[in-house]
């Protein structure tokens, strides 16, 4: 079933004319695939039972999504005992969790406004619209509490930004017309958003020579790569570690900042191959020359022309 949803996945992905990028066969991995259709990325993980996701890989996911600007979804079948259900969605550690026909829906442009949580299903209510749709109708706070079945207070707080559960909302939208709030999925990671810091964990000297330039550097685990460089609007994905097969996991960092519109880089104390695919490799040594940002911006470059 796992690789069945799996394949659906793709098959979508793929007739909606999204480049993608399977990462299947790489362990251990935070996110399964990484898709991209204009400037919309995708960081998707299927999981036919959504238990089974870690909070730790949640975390990384969510991590790399707010650096890349891309929008991190976990698409299952079964959340605890029950099969998810379509146009709801459902979260874990603070991560959409949605079906493959709510997938279907959100890339026909559909999407969905009731959520799951404890207690059941909820609407997020626009309060500035149903408070203006209230007071252009004429219609008093008291009035609207009779028409809704519920109380003054209720209808207050629902102007105060409270969510109203899936029956009031039906009532709410015959009513005052279209006022509820569809789920945007990429608000998901910025809800809670804490500012990303720079790891304390050193790639040996690498990663702290190019913070001592000014590049801020943020290490990950769980991906084809180990970091992601950011200066102004420069995003460089690189390889730091220095494992036996470099070249065959540099083709995998390139097919990934391909699919993110990055530069790539793999940093490595030993001399290799100038270029494989779109990643560039930069001895160690080469770092020790470099006294700004834009210089190794400019390395790397000047390094991806020569060997072009």
């Amino acid at each position: 079933m796992q690789s069945l949803l799996l394949s659906n996945v793709i098959r979508l992905l793929r007739r909606e004319g999204y480049e993608l990028l399977e990462l299947v066969d790489t362990k251990p991995r935070c996110f399964d695939l990484i898709a991209r259709k204009d400037k919309q990325i995708l960081l998707i993980k299927v999981l036919y039972n959504v238990d089974s996701l870690k909070m730790e890989t949640a975390e990384e996911m969510k991590k790399i999504a707010r650096l890349l600007n891309a929008t991190a979804i976990v698409i299952g079948e079964r959340f605890k005992f029950d099969f998810l259900e379509r146009r709801v969605v459902y979260t874990r550690y603070n991560l959409p969790v949605i079906n493959l026909a709510t997938f279907y829906d959100y890339l026909q442009g559909e999407l969905p406004y009731i959520y799951s949580a404890p207690g059941g299903y909820y609407v997020k209510i626009n309060a500035e619209k149903f408070r203006k749709a209230r007071e252009a109708m004429g219609i008093s706070i008291g009035d609207a509490a009779k028409r809704l079945g519920v109380s003054k207070r209720t209808v207050r707080n629902y102007e105060e930004g409270t969510d109203a559960s899936v029956e009031v909302a039906l009532k709410i939208e015959e009513v005052f017309g279209d006022v509820v709030k569809k789920i945007n999925f990429s608000e998901f990671i910025h809800e809670k958003e804490e500012n990303i810091e720079p790891s304390d964990e050193e790639e040996d000297e690498i990663i702290g020579k190019l913070r001592e330039i000014g590049m801020n550097v943020y290490t990950v685990k769980h991906t084809p790569f180990d970091a992601i460089s950011k200066f102004e609007e420069n995003e460089v994905i690189m390889g730091l570690k220095q494992v036996r097969e470099i070249e065959k996991r540099a083709r995998l960092i390139g097919k990934v900042s391909q699919i993110v519109k990055a530069d790539a880089a793999y940093i490595t104390e030993r001399d290799l191959k100038k270029r494989v695919n779109s990643v560039v490799f930069v001895l160690k040594e080469e770092l020790e020359s470099l006294d700004s940002p834009e210089d190794f911006i400019s390395l790397i470059n000047e390094k991806r022309e020569k060997y072009a």
